[in-house]
């Protein structure tokens, strides 16, 4: 039986973006303020892709929420925003990204909480063509791009 963990979302899956709407919002769920350590990259495709826990993040921070999805609907939860993720399973050649846990830090009490994150898998790609999102708030950075 999977672990039930909090997932830590930076990207289209925050507040205000499609994708939470369509991922998130159907489940029952708190949300908190969150950061974990790594790098940020806006990718040529529209999203970001999150660089941690293979190396140095350089105390790179990544801001973003934990989700805390309610246990009735956890799995069902989990299984879309893996289909979301590209994520077919640990080590399958087809993923996107993998699902890897990770502490987060909660803003309102600074408490570390383990969570699951989607990390990004092509660090050379992101590096390459991808934007540095360098103070690593993925919202901030499409209100800036928008501007």
């Amino acid at each position: 039986m999977l672990k039930q963990l909090p997932v830590f979302v930076y990207g289209t899956l925050l507040r205000g973006f499609h994708n939470h709407a369509i991922c998130v919002r159907p489940f029952a769920h708190t949300e908190a303020k969150a950061s974990v350590k790594g790098e940020l990259y806006h990718l040529p495709e529209g999203y970001p892709g999150l660089l941690t826990g293979a190396g140095e993040t350089n105390g790179a921070v990544v801001t973003g929420a934990v989700l805390d999805f309610a246990p009735e609907v956890y799995e069902k939860a989990l299984a879309v925003l893996d289909e979301l993720e590209a994520y077919y399973g640990e080590g399958d050649p087809r993923n996107e990204y993998e699902r890897i846990v990770v502490d987060a830090c909660l803003a309102e009490t600074g408490q570390e909480v383990p969570v699951y994150v989607y990390r990004y898998l092509d660090d050379d790609y992101a590096r390459r063509v991808g934007t540095k999102v360098e103070h690593g708030d993925w919202r901030r950075f499409m209100e800036e791009v928008a501007e």
